[in-house]
C-alpha cells in the first residue's frame, strides 16, 4: 500500500536579502583557488566562481560554468514550493 506525502506549507515571509548562512562552492573551484596564491590573494571563492542556477524537472540545480560539472542539484520530490523571485 502507498500512502502520498501530504505537503503543508509553512506560511511565512520569504526576505529578499541576504540569507545565506552556508555558501556551496564548486569543488574544483575552491581547490584550484586554494592552491594558486595569487588567485587566492585577490579573489574570494565567491569571485572566482561562476555559475549558472535554474530550475530543472527535477527541481534546482547549480552549475559551474567554469568546469561545466554539477556543483548541487535539489530534487525537490514533485512538491511545488514557495519562493520569492522580487529584487529590493
Amino acid at each position: 500500500m502507498t500512502t502520498k506525502t501530504t505537503y503543508n506549507p509553512i506560511k511565512r515571509e520569504i526576505p529578499t536579502t541576504m540569507s545565506i548562512v552556508a555558501f556551496i562552492h564548486c569543488g574544483m573551484c575552491l581547490d584550484e583557488w586554494k592552491a594558486d596564491d595569487s588567485l587566492n590573494s585577490r579573489l574570494s571563492p565567491r569571485d572566482y566562481t561562476s555559475y549558472e542556477v535554474g530550475y530543472t524537472a527535477l527541481g534546482l540545480q547549480v552549475w559551474c560554468k567554469r568546469h561545466e560539472a554539477n556543483v548541487v542539484h535539489v530534487d525537490f520530490q514533485g512538491l511545488r514550493l514557495p519562493g520569492n523571485t522580487g529584487m529590493e
